[in-house]
């Protein structure tokens, strides 16, 4: 097994999806796994998708790779999660997830200039 380094895409993957999963009281392999999952794990992976997008200012196809997917499959969650967010509170909960996510970016070494720009979006 290889090391965990938040700086590769596949490991800001899996850090997002073990959030997003740990927040909504699911496995992260729920999450992560390759297929479609239930209505919730298939949510926590569009909104761990839209994290990576938004959050960490990652592309459409990098967040693709990262899980797998295809770059429309991460467009369409990219639109779901937003549209979500018209919802104060689901917005609120969005917001700690990423704020949660950027401070780990932070901490992996990345420089503090770039994790700040990136998270400040």
């Amino acid at each position: 097994m290889s090391d965990f380094d938040p700086r590769k895409d596949e490991d800001r993957a899996y850090l997002a999806g073990a959030l997003t999963a740990y927040a909504l009281g699911l496995k992260a392999e729920e999450v992560l796994g390759g297929g479609r999952g239930s209505a919730a794990e298939s949510r926590a992976r569009q909104v761990a998708m839209y994290l990576l997008r938004a959050s960490l200012g990652m592309s459409l196809s990098r967040v693709a790779r990262a899980f797998g997917r295809d770059r429309s499959t991460v467009a369409h969650a990219c639109h779901v999660i937003e549209d979500l967010r018209d919802d104060p509170d689901f917005d609120l909960w969005v917001e700690q997830l990423s704020l949660g996510l950027c401070s780990v970016a932070v901490l992996s070494g990345t420089s503090y200039d770039d994790a700040r720009i990136a998270c400040a979006g």
